[in-house]
């Protein structure tokens, strides 16, 4: 009778600890990366990031972000002038920031 009961509690314990293993290394396997190429990154599941566009807030010129179609960039007199996406912008408050169409 008690390795009966000792082997009815084993076997949800193995799947339990068996679950959090497989969690733990799908969730590492997307932090690796390959190389893909110049200016790109391809994951594991072969979709390529192009890294040579910078996000909006990372363009620190009306030019480079009037360039990309996704941003808008914002002026305001209370603080710098920036580039924000196109969402970023429209929920700016208005009071203090103008930002381009």
């Amino acid at each position: 009778m008690a390795s009966r009961v000792r082997v009815s509690i084993f076997v949800p314990v193995f799947f339990v600890v068996l679950l959090l293993s497989a969690l733990y290394e799908s969730s590492q396997a997307d932090d690796k990366v390959i190389s893909g190429g110049v200016g790109s990154i391809r994951n594991l599941s072969g979709t390529r990031k192009n890294s040579q566009i910078p996000d909006c807030g990372d363009m620190e010129s009306k030019s480079q972000c009037s360039q990309n179609a996704k941003c808008r960039w914002c002026r305001s007199d209370a603080l710098d002038d920036m580039c924000f996406s196109k969402v970023e912008a429209w929920r700016l408050p208005q009071k203090v920031f103008s930002c381009d169409s």
